[in-house]
């Protein structure tokens, strides 16, 4: 597919973003969309409409096209196009992009770098990637935000020490499909059983506090609440809510800041 002659450099910067947002997991979240769209916005003085026209345009070439040789071509254009101070705040977008589902990827971060040292910015993206405040994704370029939640269900749903019934998996699986109602149920059924490869075999510590931290990262308040509420539904699923499964419920809810009390609910 070839660029239209009034192809500009807001639509090369919208070829690297969503390289970035969506090449490297293919799932474009709303929350990368939103930064992605306020990073092309500063350059353009139209309304709304035309940055998401790039935006539509910028993924047809992505999709349609040869998407390697697309951004390499982008990459080229953008350097000589920008000033130094464009392109170091170029690698500044491209760091908030991938941090906003809460989860920066491995090849997120290796996208940026290629970029970064393509623009002789290498020094610039190892100390913004140092300094994320997000959770530094190490369970395999396949995870994401929805594999962080069957994360937590399945942690909750097996509190008690017990083998997971069906009726908890029935369960996690209802939940995580109202968050994802785009993907079939054998879809969501395989996040579930990824996720269940990462609790067999490394339910530690700093694997659950990465879950929570990027959680809270990347859902507002509504959305915590909703997850609490799905958690409580999981919980409950093989019977009465156990005292271990409040805990573990309330101390999530403590870890997010959100001020609510279970009272030793069991139904």
């Amino acid at each position: 597919m070839n660029v239209s002659d009034d192809w500009t450099t807001t639509h090369d910067l919208a070829v690297v973003y969503i390289a970035l947002a969506y090449g490297t997991d293919h799932e474009l979240t709303d929350e990368e969309l939103q930064v992605l769209t306020e990073a092309l916005q500063r350059w353009t003085d139209q309304g709304d409409a035309t940055v998401q026209d790039i935006i539509a345009e910028a993924a047809a070439l992505f999709v349609e096209g040869d998407p390697e040789d697309e951004v390499q071509r982008a990459m080229r254009e953008l350097r000589s196009a920008l000033s130094p101070q464009e392109r170091r705040q170029t690698v500044r977008n491209l760091i908030r992009i991938a941090e906003a589902d809460g989860v920066l990827l491995e090849r997120e971060q290796g996208f940026i770098h290629t970029l970064a040292e393509a623009w002789s910015l290498k020094q610039l993206s190892e100390r913004l990637l140092e300094d994320t405040s997000v959770v530094v994704q190490r369970r395999g370029e396949d995870w994401s935000l929805i594999h962080e939640l069957a994360f937590l269900y399945l942690l909750v749903g097996h509190s008690e020490g017990e083998d997971l019934s069906s009726d908890t998996i029935d369960v996690v699986v209802d939940r995580l499909q109202e968050w994802r109602p785009d993907r079939s149920e054998e879809q969501v059924r395989e996040v579930v059983r990824r996720a269940l490869q990462v609790y067999a075999k490394e339910p530690a510590t700093d694997l659950i506090h990465d879950s929570v931290k990027a959680l809270k990262k990347a859902l507002p308040t509504t959305h915590r609440l909703t997850v609490l509420d799905d958690l409580h539904m999981v919980a409950r699923a093989d019977g009465a809510v156990s005292r271990n499964e409040r805990e573990l419920i309330q101390s999530l809810a403590e870890a997010w800041d959100l001020n609510i009390r279970m009272n030793g609910r069991d139904n």
